[in-house]
């Protein structure tokens, strides 16, 4: 077993401690504060327990002065008698626990590992845990499946790789693999020339035949007519203007209406739907004939409601924007590049220029190309003065529909596209000439047999030429097969091996939970159960645990909301002593088991429980060590245990300014309780053994009331609201004397620390202040003699 820790420098709190004179005995408390260094302990051991020195090195004490990392471990050899260390030094375990030896660490990094990450199961846990669980009971099984599917994953990934890197151009895999391998490529790889020599020669015939049917024709040319047909609209609207006697009618309509109508709303529309149904020289109402003056009337209500205007206003815009973006050259453009592409045309037939009368048909175009290009350049000025002069003018027409404009001269446009015209035609007709020419050379080259001929030899080709690569790829073949095969076997293995796993395991995991749910009831959580259940997903079988709580499942999602952390914390230190109880005896009784804060709960009975079986684990295995910060906990244990058992060590993590070091601790001081030892204190106070009080004088005299009068404040129900009432109730109901009270009371203000005449006291006067106090308390208070108790 552990007998000492001998040395630990620059880890953590510890910068430099020497612990040889404190001993481990069979069942060791370590009690430390938070950050006195008791986690540092537990990392040290599980350290030494795993081999993995990463925890250690990245506790360094702050400030890292260089100084190395050293702890010094010292056990009892297999004689019971000699030391033997287990040494870390430079970032490494030199010498490692002795071989007669075993280590098991609960800690929250077990926890964290191998039961709850968090509050919720994952992956990484289940798989922990299934490998805790299990131990020599199936691992290596476990890990041979995995290494298979592993296995399993890597082969189907290669073959298909190698199916990508190989045989991605063959069309059926199977078939090529079982094609016969020849034996002498040589004579092979030459016919396999001969053919495409032959399809060579064949397809240069062919693609010269293709290229020249497909070869285009000239297309006549056409000038386009929008641009001649803007300029004919565009003047048209110019010059058209408009005589406008509306607005004159208008008024005297106006003055009409005033003079004779009695009531003019409505009058215009009357008069307006009276003319309409004139027909005649008659009136339509009487029958008589209609007079010059009343004709001179109808006259001047026509013009009124003329609308003459606005249909010339809407004549005009319409027809500007209709033409308006014709104005534009890019048809010119578009003529040229025409000529362009039949030029490209042109160079394509270099066989017709053996041809008789050809040439001089080509000859001709060349020529007509080049004038009408020529011409094109000059109406290209043409039109770009044409669309410079009407740009002013339309924007002067449109500001005055009515008025007449001069129009645009495009004379000079007229003739030039006249003369256009003529050499375009001129030119298609030479176009016709060289496309019958050309159509006719053209028919030549329809072969049918090339084709045919063609497709035999590609045949033969490719025949020969899986031939050839399934010679060269004979090593990729029998690469193929191998892991085909390979991947069959474990295919048919693993589910074999995956049964044979279950069928194995099931007794012993039954046998398992059914001490896990034991260790689980007796810890306080005795509405669960735990069972079994294998995960589906992985390479590798595992196994983790549903839950029922009073006989209905719970759904992994909700154990968070079902479980405490005393449940989830009771539940892991279940599955750690499970696996304990799991060991063989001999195996058990080698091993030193370390418990970091192994209770978290400040139930009493879970406490208890827990406590009682360390105790009894102590028994059958080589030690039991106990980390703890929890006082109260270590303080119940000696309470219970202390006295039955003499092979208890108590050691204590005690902090000064140089770190952490370890002490002997006193069993005694931590069987009292806190008021015994703040009595202590204020005596050791008094007689100057310490010069600074931690408990407060005040806070004493309220325990003090609390601890003497404990039957009589439960029995007449005192209140706890405050001291000052609670002193008046003593007093009242006769259990103290009114001169007890109102020293009492007196002593409850003294000690007040926002008291001045306390806290800014001179230290001597303070400790006279507490002898007095204590003299009051020890001598002085009693009870009232008088009246029933």
């Amino acid at each position: 077993m552990l007998k000492r820790i001998s040395t630990i420098k620059n880890i953590g709190t510890y910068k430099d401690c020497n612990g040889r004179q404190s001993q481990f005995e069979k069942l060791t408390l370590v009690y430390g504060r938070n950050t006195y260094g008791k986690s540092t302990l537990g990392d040290i051991f599980s350290s030494l327990n795993s081999g993995e020195s990463t925890t250690l090195s990245a506790r360094k004490s702050i400030p890292d002065d260089g100084t190395t990392q050293k702890v010094e471990l010292n056990f009892l050899g297999a004689d019971g008698k000699k030391e033997i260390k287990a040494i870390f030094n430079n970032n490494d375990w030199k010498n490692k626990l002795p071989d007669h030896l075993r280590l098991a660490v609960y800690d929250d990094a077990f926890y964290h590992k191998n039961v709850f990450l968090g509050r919720t199961l994952t992956r990484n846990t289940k798989e922990s845990f299934s490998d805790f669980i299990l131990g020599s009971q199936g691992v290596a099984e476990a890990e041979n499946i995995a290494a298979k599917n592993k296995e399993l994953k890597e082969k189907k990934s290669d073959l298909k790789k190698l199916v990508q890197s190989e045989f991605s151009k063959v069309d059926d895999l199977k078939s090529f693999i079982a094609e016969p391998v020849i034996a002498d490529i040589d004579p092979t790889k030459e016919e396999l020339d001969k053919k495409r020599e032959e399809y060579a020669l064949l397809n240069s015939q062919k693609k010269a035949s293709k290229a020249i049917r497909e070869r285009k024709n000239l297309f006549p040319l056409k000038v386009a007519t929008d641009f001649s047909e803007a300029v004919t609209a565009i003047n048209t609207v110019l010059k058209t203007g408009l005589d406008n006697p509306h607005e004159a009618a208008k008024a005297e309509l106006n003055r009409h209406i005033e003079k004779h109508f009695v009531k003019p709303e409505g009058a215009e529309q009357w008069i307006k739907q009276g003319l309409s149904l004139l027909d005649g020289d008659n009136c339509h109402f009487c029958g008589q004939a209609i007079t010059p003056q009343a004709n001179e009337l109808l006259d001047l209500y026509r013009q009124c409601f003329d609308d003459q205007f606005a249909r010339h206003e809407s004549f005009v815009k319409t027809t500007i924007e209709r033409h308006q973006h014709l104005l534009g050259a890019n048809w010119l453009e578009k003529l040229d590049s025409s000529i362009a592409s039949a030029s490209l045309i042109l160079d394509s037939y270099p066989e017709l220029s053996n041809e008789h009368e050809i040439p001089d048909t080509v000859k001709n175009i060349r020529i007509s190309h080049e004038a009408i290009q020529g011409k094109i350049e000059q109406i290209t000025l043409i039109v770009n003065q044409i669309i410079e002069a009407f740009t002013a003018k339309i924007d002067a027409k449109l500001a005055n529909p009515k008025a007449e404009f001069e129009t645009v001269e495009a004379a000079e446009l007229d003739q030039q596209l006249n003369d256009l015209y003529n050499d375009i035609n001129s030119l298609n007709t030479f176009y016709s000439s060289f496309n019958k020419r050309a159509n006719e050379f053209k028919a030549r080259f329809e072969v049918d047999q090339i084709e045919k001929d063609l497709e035999r030899l590609a045949q033969q080709g490719k025949d020969i030429a899986l031939k050839i690569e399934r010679y060269e790829k004979n090593d990729a073949c029998n690469e193929h097969i191998s892991l085909s095969k390979s991947i069959c076997d474990l295919e048919g293995d693993i589910p074999k091996l995956k049964e044979s796993l279950r069928n194995e395991q099931s007794a012993f995991l039954n046998l398992y939970f059914s001490k896990i749910n034991k260790h689980f009831n007796d810890l306080g959580s005795r509405d669960f159960k735990l069972e079994y259940k294998p995960e589906p997903l992985g390479n590798k079988p595992i196994y983790s645990f549903k839950v029922k709580f009073k006989g209905t499942g719970i759904a992994e999602s909700d154990l968070d909301k079902i479980f405490s952390e005393s449940d989830r914390r009771s539940l892991g230190l279940s599955i750690f002593l499970a696996s304990l109880d799991s060991l063989e005896d001999e195996v058990l009784g080698k091993t030193i088991i370390v418990f970091d804060d192994p209770v978290t709960s400040f139930d009493e009975n879970r406490v208890g429980q827990t406590h009682s079986k360390l105790v009894k684990l102590a028994d059958r295995c080589q030690q039991v060590i106990i980390l703890s910060h929890f006082k109260d906990g270590v303080a119940n244990f000696l309470k219970v245990h202390g006295f039955s058992k003499s092979d208890i060590a108590l050691i204590e993590i005690k902090k000064n300014a140089q770190g952490s070091y370890l002490e002997v601790g006193n069993k005694s001081a931590f069987l009292k309780s806190a008021h015994h030892l703040n009595t202590e204190e204020l005596i050791d106070f008094v007689e100057r053994n310490i010069d600074k009080l931690s408990c407060k004088p005040r806070v004493y005299l309220e325990e003090v009331l609390s601890l003497r009068f404990s039957k009589q404040i439960r029995k007449k129900q005192i209140t706890n609201e405050s001291l000052s009432k609670r002193i008046d109730a003593l007093s009242e109901e006769k259990i103290v004397s009114q001169d007890i009270a109102k020293q009492l009371h007196d002593w409850r203000e003294e000690l007040n620390p926002e008291h001045h005449v306390w806290m800014d006291d001179d230290i001597e006067n303070q400790r006279t202040t507490i002898a007095s106090f204590l003299e009051f308390v020890f001598y002085e208070l009693v009870p009232e003699p008088v009246g029933e108790v």
